[in-house]
């Protein structure tokens, strides 16, 4: 066949508010850019569809409407449906008469929360991967959290979304101490870990100072956690603001409980900066030794490597350069919708 017409589906999408939506629109771009049909439903964000309040948790409503019409995914016949799926993410527990991919982009027992309602959601989570006829799990640990559910080992592949890396020969450049979080101000992300961290480093090196972008539930007590020190806490900002962001931190923190991959790890090392973060087998899998990993959850080691590379510009530069080098070499938007290109073909022909 010469053409593709895929239908995505997922619950965030443009603008996003997370991981999940900045994955949809540039997958969407460049398998567009490659030649596909592309089109969404969404459950927020420029492909909206409606659907009624029942758990009052978006992702969870849409993913009862779509389980009662299937025919929105299915509508002007697509070769194939793409759904993104883990926390967050859809769960189709119907069988849809044609080719069904799924996105792991985590899953709900590598997720925190109420373990009642995480059992409950991985079992949804388990039957929509189980119905699917492929699932591509971001990463090495994630395919192998999707395995150990009980999904053939035959059936999931890993592609990692790709990242774009930009042009640092002009534009915002590198402040001296600067670190910075930036990411949901949610309990699973961290963000209390990175403000506690960064005050341990402002003691202890002159000139330090933090930066906090992003919003959620915990932004009232991250604001407090960070009165009184040279740490500012915006609001959530758009794209070309975190650009401007990452380019001009020395030191970005992921103190996360969990990622699937860590893409917000990713874009950090496009833009040269360093990355300190917990061991978390999403974060192993993207920084490895390209930044600093300490143990989970060990807010003094967090900031003693933050220190550590602050006073050491040789360590800082090749610790940026490694990453960068890596992010451009192996995790091209291109590379990642030719993967997917021909998975879906496998799949039709």
């Amino acid at each position: 066949m010469t053409g593709l017409a895929v239908r995505l589906a997922s619950w965030d999408d443009d603008p996003p508010l997370g991981g999940q939506g900045v994955y949809l629109r540039e997958l969407r771009r460049a398998l567009e850019a490659g030649g596909v049909q592309v089109s969404t439903v969404a459950g927020r964000g420029t492909w909206a569809v409606p659907y009624p309040t029942v758990t009052g948790r978006g992702h969870l409503d849409l993913s009862v409407h779509l389980n009662r019409h299937l025919d929105l995914l299915t509508a002007g016949d697509p070769d194939v449906i793409h759904v993104s799926g883990g926390p967050g993410g859809l769960q189709l527990l119907r069988q849809v008469d044609r080719p069904v991919v799924y996105t792991a982009h985590h899953t709900h027992r590598q997720s925190p929360g109420w373990p009642t309602l995480r059992r409950l959601l991985a079992r949804l989570e388990r039957r929509s991967y189980q119905l699917a006829d492929k699932v591509v799990a971001v990463s090495p640990s994630t395919a192998d959290a999707v395995v150990a559910m009980g999904v053939a080992a035959d059936k999931v592949a890993v592609i990692s979304p790709g990242v774009a890396v930009p042009d640092l020969t002009s534009g915002p450049q590198r402040v001296p101490g600067r670190l910075l979080f930036v990411g949901r101000l949610e309990p699973e992300k961290g963000p209390l870990h990175a403000v506690a961290a960064m005050r341990l480093v402002i003691e202890a090196v002159p000139g330090a100072h933090g930066h906090v972008v992003g919003g959620g539930s915990l932004a009232p007590a991250v604001r407090a956690a960070a009165r009184g020190a040279p740490i500012t806490v915006t609001g959530r900002v758009d794209d070309a603001a975190v650009d401007r962001e990452l380019r001009q931190a020395q030191v970005v923190l992921l103190p996360s409980a969990f990622e699937g991959l860590g893409l917000v790890a990713l874009e950090a090392m496009a833009a040269g900066a360093c990355v300190v973060g917990y061991d978390v087998a999403g974060l192993h899998d993207t920084i490895g030794c390209r930044g600093e990993l300490v143990p989970a959850g060990q807010v003094g080691a967090l900031a003693d490597a933050c220190v550590r590379l602050l006073g050491d510009d040789e360590l800082r530069r090749q610790r940026g350069d490694a990453g960068r080098r890596a992010v451009a070499e192996e995790r091209s938007w291109d590379r990642c919708a030719d993967e997917l290109k021909a998975l879906y073909r496998s799949l039709v022909c």
